[in-house]
């Protein structure tokens, strides 16, 4: 299973809430992830983005119609929670400074490593900017 079908199938199963964390390399996942991202939004999910500062501005823009979106400079990985339980952590290449587009990707469901991503995440959303 590619990453992106994961992604795709977390979006689709959620029901309460999704945090996504979302470094410049992974622009093109959330352009293809929009229309699942809509339905999410639609159906009242609360959806939480963090992206990095050099991030498309133009798409930040259309982001803030469905999600609360905040930056953080410097952000090189990422990932998605889906209602506090299934996790999948991205590796973008900026970790390596490498000039490739290809992203890793670990997937868990596992109750430990799920909080403690959460965590993280919200340690992440600390001193950050919003984008209105």
């Amino acid at each position: 299973m590619n990453i992106a079908t994961k992604i795709f199938e977390m979006i689709e199963t959620c029901r309460e809430e999704v945090l996504i964390a979302i470094p410049k390399a992974g622009e093109e996942l959330v352009k293809q992830a929009l229309p699942k991202l809509r339905q999410l939004h639609d159906k009242g999910v609360k959806i939480t983005i963090l992206t990095s500062d050099r991030f498309d501005k133009n798409a930040l823009k259309g982001l803030t119609r469905l999600a609360t979106v905040k930056i953080k400079k410097g952000l090189f990985g990422g990932g998605i929670i889906s209602d506090k339980h299934n996790v999948v952590i991205l590796l973008g290449p900026e970790i390596s400074h490498s000039n490739a587009s290809e992203i890793i990707a670990i997937c868990t469901d596992h109750a430990e490593l799920s909080g403690f991503a959460r965590e993280y995440f919200e340690y992440l959303l600390k001193d950050v900017s919003k984008v209105k």
